[in-house]
């Protein structure tokens, strides 16, 4: 990718925003190369100019399969440009459906190349600490790409190591020793967060809100209570693989060596795809057999302010995504679209080859298109009220829902109404909470419209209703 030949790149897409600015997708008039550029304003935070650049010199140091690649920067006044490789299969978090997850196959699949990523930014004394499905990035051939080392540092420097101390990262994924306020390893922290993410990757939802004894759901896994979700719905021998990694005890957490060469690891699609009540007998420890036991209660805790969730960067409080009222901000500046689920926000002028790519850019798995009238539309999105939303605000082409999680994670998204030639697009989007959360909720209300969703229009262009142009400088 050429830097230097700017006025040949036009954006035709926002992928993500962030604490400091955006991510767009660009694309060559000339190549039909296909490119993420980060846009920061420097002036948006004090120190937006200090950790932007701090990021971009340690992602220079990286060049893996495993990690996005980073082709460059520029400078004009006071916004910065970062061009990276775009990940065009999206965010990992979009391929684990709510409660589910992923399939054992796929789960492994991706954690395996997690894992290699890792294990390369260690080796190079990097590490990431902000690890989850929406930092992991896929391209088109399902290959995993660590993207964001916004809250990433060196611990490791001509052979000395150093500990760390700065509380960052994402409550749900973070290792319990950040939250302690006390200096800490570099290397079992991401290996914490690790195991976090093959949890969602095999249930489909989050073990706890923080690994605190505050929070009821990490008090019953260090308690061994099995029977109840997500644990229940997770083999055996993937068990005794998250008990190590998920370990409290910094000295007996599992290693990079040690997940390498655990028997899931390394099992075929047979042995991880048992039966949590059919498989194979866990590894047992020398204090505590490592069995599945009848939980004693029901409940969480009442703790609003220990709730976290899926959340993204707030630097007026911690280094990252740790917010006083317990929310989170969906304001990523990682990738979080396929460029096949992209909806375009401007269009370049071009070729036939371009115009393929716009074809691909119009379908989301959080839209759909309806058969009726926007005023329609809009009367029924209001009706949506008998699930208990909240209606926040409403605009001509936008309403606000707010919703509480079961975890009693505060969650807001917003319905667009798009139209789009002569049909009429609905669009999802999360603003701040609980992500998987957020999917359910989709998932219910297309469910409840589809008398009116229009099936027929799966894979729609319309180039006249994006008649701008932008140039990436």
């Amino acid at each position: 990718m050429d830097c230097d030949s700017i006025n040949d790149w036009v954006f035709v897409g926002v992928l993500g925003e962030g604490a400091y600015g955006e991510v767009k997708l660009a694309l060559n008039k000339k190549t039909n190369e296909s490119i993420a550029v980060k846009i920061i304003n420097l002036a948006s935070h004090e120190n937006a100019e200090k950790n932007t650049r701090k990021e971009f010199i340690i992602h220079r140091m990286l060049k893996h399969d495993n990690i996005i690649k980073l082709y460059g920067q520029r400078l004009d006044g006071g916004i910065h440009y970062i061009f990276l490789e775009y990940a065009g299969g999206g965010e990992l978090f979009d391929r684990i459906e709510p409660d589910v997850g992923t399939s054992a196959l796929e789960g492994q699949r991706y954690f395996k190349q997690v894992i290699n990523g890792v294990e390369y930014l260690h080796s190079k004394g990097i590490v990431h600490r902000d690890l989850k499905p929406e930092n992991i990035l896929l391209t088109d051939q399902n290959e995993v790409k660590i993207s964001d080392f916004g809250m990433a540092t060196v611990f490791r420097y001509q052979g000395k190591e150093r500990m760390l101390d700065t509380c960052c990262g994402t409550r749900p994924y973070v290792a319990p020793e950040i939250l302690q306020s006390k200096p800490y390893h570099a290397t079992p922290v991401d290996i914490f967060s690790c195991g976090v993410v093959l949890v969602t990757l095999l249930a489909g939802e989050l073990p706890w809100d923080e690994p605190t004894d505050k929070c009821r759901d990490y008090v019953q896994w260090k308690a061994f209570e099995f029977t109840i979700t997500p644990w229940s719905k997770i083999n055996n021998l993937a068990l005794s693989l998250l008990k190590n990694m998920l370990q409290e005890n910094v000295q007996q957490r599992a290693t990079i060596d040690f997940i390498k060469r655990h028997a899931w690891y390394n099992s075929s699609v047979e042995v991880i795809s048992a039966n949590p009540t059919t498989s194979p007998p866990i590894i047992k420890s020398a204090k505590h057999p490592l069995k599945r036991v009848c939980a004693e209660g029901e409940g969480s805790s009442n703790d609003v302010e220990s709730l976290m969730s899926v959340s993204q960067p707030d630097p007026n409080r911690y280094s990252n995504d740790m917010e006083e009222d317990g929310s989170a901000k969906v304001t990523c500046f990682s990738q979080p679209t396929k460029s096949k689920d992209m909806f375009v926000e401007s269009q370049p002028t071009g070729s036939g080859a371009s115009q393929g790519l716009f074809q691909s850019l119009v379908k989301r798995m959080t839209r759909f298109f309806v058969k009726i009238s926007k005023q329609a539309m809009a009367h029924n999105l209001l009706l949506l009220v008998r699930f208990g939303y909240s209606i926040k605000n409403q605009q001509n082409d936008q309403v606000t829902f707010e919703t509480t999680s079961r975890r009693g994670i505060h969650t807001t998204f917003k319905a667009f109404l798009i139209t789009a030639g002569d049909h009429l697009l609905v669009d999802f989007r999360l603003s701040q909470g609980d992500g998987i959360h957020f999917k359910r909720q989709f998932i219910k209300i297309r469910e409840s419209l589809k008398d009116v969703i229009d099936d027929r229009v799966t894979n729609y262009c319309a180039p006249n209703i994006f008649p701008s142009q932008h140039s990436v400088l």
